[in-house]
Order: structure tokens, then C-alpha cells, then sequence
């Protein structure tokens, strides 16, 4: 049983809320948050658990939020679309952690 499937956790002092939980199959198959259910032999189940903010998105530290996806915390589109990275500084860091030049 699963919380959070139909109501997305909720940001704090400011912070934007969360998204769904979501439970799958590592087909894809969506499967409900509560109740019995067969999983088929063989088969994973994939559970995303996302939390809300914390914070306004102006308050993040920017060398946080690149460390963030540095570790893979947020994608390239978070860290361009709603924390203001710069395309140049997401490539950069992309690359320095596709080389092993940035030890995550």
C-alpha cells in the first residue's frame, strides 16, 4: 500500500509540490498504489517516491543545485527549466561526469 498516488506530496515554506507516486512494472505497466496484485514471475516492480519542496527554488544554493545534478538528484530540464542553470553550465557538468572528472 502507497501514499501519495492521487495527491503529490506538498511543497513547505514556499516550496513547489511534488509529483504522483508512482508504481510500475519495469514493462511500463502501471499498476495501482493499494490492493492486491499479481506480479508476473520475472518481472520488477518500480517505485517512485518523489517529495515536495522545500523552500522557494530561488533560495537553492547554486552550487547546490549543480552538485543536485551532478548527482543525478534533478534532470538536465529541472536544472535548466526551474532552477535557471545555463545550457552551457548543464553541458559542462554533463560532461565533466560523463569523463570521471567530477567524482559523484
Amino acid at each position: 500500500m502507497f501514499d501519495r498516488v492521487n495527491h503529490p506530496a506538498r511543497g513547505r515554506l514556499g516550496g513547489k509540490d511534488g509529483s504522483r507516486t508512482s508504481v510500475t512494472l519495469d514493462d511500463g505497466t502501471v499498476r495501482k498504489g493499494k490492493g492486491k496484485q499479481f506480479v508476473p514471475h520475472g518481472r520488477k516492480v518500480i517505485l517512485d517516491f518523489p517529495g515536495g519542496g522545500y523552500e522557494p527554488v530561488s533560495a537553492r544554493d547554486r552550487q547546490a543545485v549543480k552538485q543536485d545534478l551532478t548527482r543525478g538528484y534533478i534532470s538536465e530540464e529541472a536544472a535548466r527549466d526551474i532552477y535557471g542553470l545555463s545550457q552551457a553550465d548543464i553541458d559542462a557538468i554533463l560532461n565533466a561526469v560523463e569523463t570521471g572528472e567530477i567524482d559523484i
